[in-house]
């Protein structure tokens, strides 16, 4: 009881200035959105890197925070949002070098334009069709086919089993030849 008394006091604390607070502040919001943004990114590194980007965003805003109450909605809404920013930076990433591999291989083969173009649309309509899958099933295909992971890795990383990592993979790479038919059809 006086732990979460503390941790609803944390936040008045830390805005009206107390080094110490703030320092106590940082530590519960670590271990509290610690789990949640893991949930998501399923990667211990990009979790800790977007950590560290919420707390100096709590750290530069939480003496604006006018309601102490609103607090964790707050912390939540801002982990949300840096999640959303390093996804959206890590699809850029694999775009640019998606693309910079395919100029190269063309610039290094006598490719005519057709096949380039007929090449970038298909992968686009691979990706698009990744994105459309369910989170488990989108979330496994990244790990394995964009990350190149073995299935005793995509287990730990999703919590089961190497077998039912398998069969997660097995029953998108279904789901995801479907919905290319039918884009295709």
């Amino acid at each position: 009881m006086s732990a979460e008394n503390n941790q609803n006091t944390l936040p008045g604390q830390a805005g009206s200035g107390d080094k110490t607070g703030l320092g106590d502040l940082a530590g519960v919001v670590w271990q509290r959105l610690y789990p949640f943004v893991l949930r998501i990114t399923l990667s211990h590194d990009m979790t800790e890197d977007i950590l560290q980007d919420t707390l100096l965003a709590m750290l530069c805003g939480v003496e604006s925070l006018r309601n102490p109450d609103r607090f964790w909605p707050w912390m939540y809404r801002i982990a949300y949002t840096k999640i959303q920013d390093a996804f959206r930076r890590r699809r850029l990433q694999t775009a640019m070098q998606s693309s910079f591999l395919q100029d190269r291989r063309c610039a290094d083969s006598d490719d005519n334009p057709l096949q380039s173009e007929i090449r970038e649309e298909t992968l686009q309509q691979v990706a698009m069709a990744v994105e459309q899958l369910q989170g488990q099933h989108r979330d496994v295909v990244r790990l394995r086919c964009y990350e190149n992971l073995p299935y005793n890795e995509i287990a730990s990383r999703t919590r089961t089993t190497p077998e039912r990592a398998r069969i997660r993979f097995h029953r998108a790479k279904a789901s995801l030849r479907r919905r290319l038919q039918a884009c295709c059809a």
